[in-house]
């Protein structure tokens, strides 16, 4: 190979113009984050004058090689779980890095990007050359550093913390005689709690902040009945302190696989105890020897009946997302799902598809914030008048501030005179469910199914687009309704079990 050129999809793809004096004759190899999809690659081979290669991340490493980015960057002495991201997704660079050196000797090596899963550093310790470009997002460092510098955005960013805590809501109800408040919002959880919440006094936040300052700086809490209950979601912007006296219990608010090998888990607090929905939902927990229980206020959700159309007219795909969270996933993943029905789209021009882009998706440490326009560029390249990306997608940076729990009601317009949905893992599959609709998995990235526990109990799944090409035309047959009320039944009897810690 003569040159390489290492890219992320947060470089404005007509700015490689700039490369076009640094390249040497010959060979070009393009290394990505993402999958690159047709289109960009017409523009990136006009752009550089060259018939480029192109090789992705989750084209490098094998499943069993991801794993061990996560289990070998655990280290109990991190101090945050930011700190744990950060040594993933330099295993996971390592190791790429290594397998790009042994399959395509280079000396020409340029490195356009330093974000969206690249970690700079040990590129460069590897002779690939810093070139820069276009971008469509760029932190701005702080202009002060040294102590001066941290002593002020310290400050200043525990004043955010005291605004925050005081402008958020809490939630207060009862259950069997003891208080409970619940920290955040109720949007991915609401559904599944048999309980009834009224909006706290805002006496109930300053208490909050008491506590949360003299458990951090004086490591003291006085034991009290309260419980004190948020989501995985919501303890993002609530970082409820692991204190044994602070009664904390911390919800599963989305599917989580039982196979994810990130121990990012184990940062939310050793005194914390996780409430499952389900017997499905205990795994991931039982997986990683952690405190659960399934919550004791749940409502069983039960799957209905499906409707089994005469003939599939409209499906619907909704994707997943990706980050430095853990090095099982990819950002191409969520690529591949989309190309993949493109494919699909093309074989049945009289069903309509949407495929129904994940709100953080823009966020700037997750697909980009280029994503969802870089699916819509590409989807109208494709010209199939059956595809469309949805316009439900409600905005994710709110004020400043990334929301990661969301109104259901944009989904459900989403599932308006749907007949199929299909997902990688997402808890909206099992949404569709509830409302009558079939769903089916799909994984096209040859990486372990995250769907495992679910597809286990005998709903489809697909691994190529000529498995989703045959549940499309199979979902009509006796056998298919068949195996499909089995899986509802398994599903419902599962539901039904109570498991013990």
């Amino acid at each position: 190979m003569d040159n390489i050129v290492v890219i992320t999809q947060n470089v404005k793809l007509e700015s490689l113009s700039i490369l076009k004096d640094k390249l040497q004759p010959g060979s070009v190899l393009i290394v990505s984050t993402q999958f690159v999809f047709e289109n960009e690659r017409e523009i990136i081979d006009r752009v550089l004058g060259a018939k480029c290669e192109y090789v992705d991340f989750a084209d490098l490493l094998t499943d069993a090689e991801r794993q061990k980015c996560d289990e070998e960057a655990f280290d109990d002495s991190f101090r945050s779980v930011s700190q744990y991201y950060g040594r993933i997704k330099t295993l996971k660079n390592e190791r790429i890095v290594a397998h790009i050196e042994e399959k395509f000797p280079c000396v020409n090596r340029l490195l356009v990007c330093d974000d969206l899963g690249i970690d700079a550093a040990v590129w460069k310790a590897r002779g690939f050359k810093p070139v820069c470009c276009e971008y469509y997002h760029i932190e701005v460092p702080s202009h002060l550093t040294g102590t001066i510098g941290r002593i002020w955005r310290h400050i200043k960013g525990q004043v955010g913390v005291i605004r925050r805590y005081l402008g958020s809501d809490i939630w207060q109800t009862r259950f069997k005689g003891q208080k409970h408040l619940f920290f955040g919002s109720t949007n991915r959880i609401g559904y599944r709690l048999d309980l009834e919440f009224k909006k706290a006094s805002k006496w109930e936040n300053i208490k909050f902040i008491v506590a949360f300052y003299s458990i951090k700086l004086l490591h003291f809490m006085p034991k009290n009945a309260t419980i004190r209950i948020t989501t995985l979601h919501e303890d993002i912007h609530w970082r409820l302190p692991d204190h044994k006296n602070f009664n904390v219990k911390k919800i599963q608010d989305g599917y989580l696989p039982p196979n994810y090998t990130s121990k990012y888990l184990y940062y939310y607090g050793s005194g914390t105890e996780f409430y499952a929905w389900d017997e499905i939902g205990c795994h991931t927990f039982q997986y990683h020897h952690l405190k659960y229980a399934i919550m004791p206020f749940r409502k069983k959700l039960y799957l209905p009946e499906p409707r089994f159309p005469q003939k599939v007219k409209r499906v619907l795909c909704v994707a997943s997302g990706a980050g430095d969270w853990t090095a099982i996933k990819n950002r191409s993943d969520e690529d591949m799902m989309l190309w993949a029905f493109g494919k699909v789209a093309a074989q049945f021009p009289e069903i309509e598809f949407v495929y129904r882009c994940h709100p953080v998706w823009v966020h700037p440490q997750h697909q980009g914030v280029n994503s969802i326009k870089r699916a819509a560029e590409y989807y109208d390249w494709l010209k199939l008048p059956n595809l469309k990306l949805s316009g439900n997608i409600p905005d994710a940076n709110q004020g400043g501030q990334f929301v990661l729990s969301y109104k259901r009601s944009s989904f459900e317009d989403d599932l308006k005179d749907v007949d199929l949905v299909f997902g990688e893992h997402s808890v909206s599959m099992l949404d569709a469910g509830f409302k009558n609709i079939l769903f089916a998995s799909c994984n096209v990235t040859g990486h372990r199914n995250f769907w495992e526990d679910i597809t286990k109990l005998g709903f489809p799944h697909c691994e190529s687009v000529e498995d989703i090409v045959e549940i499309i035309k199979k979902v009509e047959m006796p056998a298919f309704k068949a195996e499909y009320m089995q899986a509802v039944k398994n599903y419902n009897e599962m539901t039904d079990r109570d498991v013990r810690n």
